[in-house]
């Protein structure tokens, strides 16, 4: 069977909405279907085969389409790439390869398949809308054509707030996953592979235990909270990965800290073999988060993707203990969670764990299981194909 997944999203990049459309894509292959993917050009990155998708996000695409579509201005591309996906799909339905199922991460190609062609949808939104997409947003909700799925019980609340839903009957909730498979590590086989993924860059002996933090370097992520519980932690090496080359630098040069490294920039393929290598993984994002968009907080509905992808390692994790995380997190059964700005309190987990041997194997051990049983691409893209059913 044929799916047709309308994305908005520039491919291949380092943005989290990019890997999130790509591992949904792989889901899909996994439950064998073939996927026609619709998604933005980066000019700057020229694509000769699929292998280099391949080798970036860590995947096998052999049965991913991938159709870009190029423009040198980010304004108005989503619609763009609806009206490409949309011409296409007239094309192919002319030939008889019509899609039978079509996903939607496109406002505009949500529009034009569910309400102008009348198809069935599912739409996927991550945020909740504002002006005149706030109006095409409502539409898409008021339409029996229409599956809505959103990330968090917290943002299927803001849109019917937002849009004056009682119930929101048609609005389904699937939180972010990681990808399926992975087997956990036991401490020889970590202590083995962190050799190897890091031995060169730090002196391993130095330090008692390793402690990562995968992520943007955006405001709102707790960077400066890493580095006062560093400064309480002599012992234990701390390292970060993730930002784009200018808050690396930034982040470099402001850092005197002896145990703390920065790490930059590591590509999708490479992130879980670097998780699985740490003691402890930290999640300290703040009560207003991020996402380098200006006025764009997403601290009241995200589902980070990084949790996860921190379960899916079984390395014990301490997280801020924010609302939307409880979702999914519960304390003392698969993380430990801490008052997102009470440093006292993020440094007495992080020894907890590091000290309490048969905690951390608890905390992981339940971590993994979740993940394994419900929160891996496979499921997710399976549980939004049975909407259709």
């Amino acid at each position: 069977m044929l799916v047709y997944y309308i994305s908005p999203s520039t491919v291949p990049s380092r943005s989290a909405n990019s890997i999130h459309v790509i591992n949904m894509c792989e889901g899909l292959v996994q439950l064998g279907y073939k996927v026609v993917l619709f998604a933005r050009s980066d000019n700057s990155i020229k694509i000769e085969s699929n292998k280099f998708i391949d080798q970036f996000y860590g995947i096998n695409s052999d049965d991913i389409d991938l159709n870009r579509y190029s423009s040198k201005t980010t304004k108005g591309i989503e619609l763009f790439i609806a009206i490409f996906a949309f011409v296409k799909f007239l094309i192919d339905s002319s030939k008889g390869l019509a899609p039978q199922i079509i996903i939607s991460r496109n406002i505009y190609a949500s529009l034009l398949f569910g309400l102008l062609l009348r198809k069935k949808v599912i739409y996927e939104t991550h945020s909740p809308e504002f002006g005149f997409r706030k109006k095409i947003q409502k539409m898409l909700l008021s339409s029996s054509k229409i599956y809505t799925v959103v990330i968090s019980n917290a943002l299927k609340r803001i849109i019917c707030k937002s849009h004056s839903l009682t119930n929101g009957e048609r609005i389904y909730i699937f939180h972010d996953a990681a990808r399926e498979g992975f087997l956990k590590l036991n401490n020889l086989e970590r202590k083995a592979q962190r050799k190897k993924v890091i031995g060169r860059k730090i002196d391993l002996r130095k330090y008692k235990k390793f402690i990562g933090y995968f992520g943007h370097l955006y405001s709102g992520r707790g960077i400066e909270l890493i580095r006062n519980i560093a400064k309480k932690n002599p012992k234990y090496a701390f390292l970060v990965y993730g930002g784009n080359e200018k808050e690396i630098k930034k982040c470099k040069e402001d850092n005197s800290i002896e145990n703390l490294f920065i790490m930059g920039y590591i590509s999708p393929n490479l992130v879980h073999c670097t998780m699985e290598v740490m003691d402890i993984l930290l999640m300290p994002y703040q009560k207003s988060v991020s996402v380098g968009v200006e006025g764009v907080d997403t601290a009241g509905w995200m589902s980070p993707m990084k949790m996860f992808e921190y379960m899916s390692t079984g390395v014990p994790i301490v997280s801020s203990d924010l609302q939307v995380l409880r979702e999914v997190l519960v304390n003392s059964e698969n993380c430990l969670l801490v008052k997102p700005d009470d440093i006292n309190e993020w440094s007495n987990a992080v020894q907890q764990i590091a000290m309490d041997v048969d905690l951390a194997k608890k905390i992981g051990n339940n971590a993994y299981s979740e993940y394994s049983g419900r929160y891996n691409w496979k499921y997710r893209a399976a549980c939004m194909i049975n909407l259709l059913s």
